[in-house]
């Protein structure tokens, strides 16, 4: 009888802890759900603006989106122009681009696109054939465009007349330049001859060089045998 009751018992218990059980999971579930749905602590402490800056950012293209993209701009896209014996890289915008030739600065390339009616930003691969003979027209008629103080050089020594020199006549008329002042023994062209400074620049302490770089001590021969022996029968 006692063996039958201690079983009875233990079916009891039995029974009463399943119930326990099957309700864990349900519980275990509900919870889970619920801490999905609150917000942890680091997404509630971000702000606002922050978030809207993170939904700003723009997804960097990957490798190949960027090759699809180079691929359809290289049948109409001129890497390299040439303009006024310059060859100008089609990457650079208007203003970089006209930099690349001799005797045109930012100020004049701007000057020489808003005459030309071409939008500065715009890059030079991209421009149409029109522009381009816009920019060489302009270009090629600075003078005419211009106002005089823009203009490189001024009052020619033999015309008289304002112009802009642009490329291979920068070089040219320099040359010419200071040849002239040589033949004439002008100061400036003594000093170009002698290799010194022209524009009252200091020369004692600035600009060495050539042969006169300092002051070098002579050294003394070494005395020789036969000088030697005859010191010493002088001496006897």
């Amino acid at each position: 009888m006692a063996e039958n009751d201690k079983s009875s018992d233990e079916k009891v218990q039995n029974t009463a802890k399943q119930p326990a059980e099957a309700e864990q999971p349900a519980t275990k579930g509900a919870s889970e759900e619920k801490r999905k749905d609150s917000p942890l602590p680091e997404q509630a402490a971000v702000k606002p603006e922050q978030q809207k800056k993170k939904d700003k950012k723009v997804k960097q293209p990957t490798r190949e989106e960027g090759t699809v993209k180079k691929k359809e701009h290289d049948e109409n896209f001129n890497y390299i122009l040439r303009i006024v014996n310059t060859d100008i890289n089609g990457e650079n915008n208007i203003v970089q681009g006209l930099t690349q030739i001799k005797g045109i600065g930012r100020h004049m390339a701007t000057f020489i696109a808003d005459t030309a009616g071409v939008d500065r930003k715009l890059k030079f691969g991209n421009l149409p054939e029109p522009e381009i003979e816009k920019l060489k027209e302009v270009i090629d008629n600075i003078d005419e465009y211009a106002p005089a103080w823009m203009l490189n050089y001024q009052k020619d020594v033999y015309t008289g007349d304002n112009m802009h020199l642009i490329s291979t006549d920068v070089p040219i008329r320099l040359r010419d330049d200071i040849n002239m002042m040589k033949m004439i023994r002008s100061y400036r062209g003594v000093r170009h001859e002698l290799g010194l400074k022209v524009r009252g620049q200091r020369s004692s302490s600035n600009g060495r060089k050539g042969l006169a770089l300092g002051v070098s001590k002579r050294r003394e021969a070494p005395a020789t045998t036969g000088k030697k022996e005859e010191t010493k029968e002088k001496k006897e």
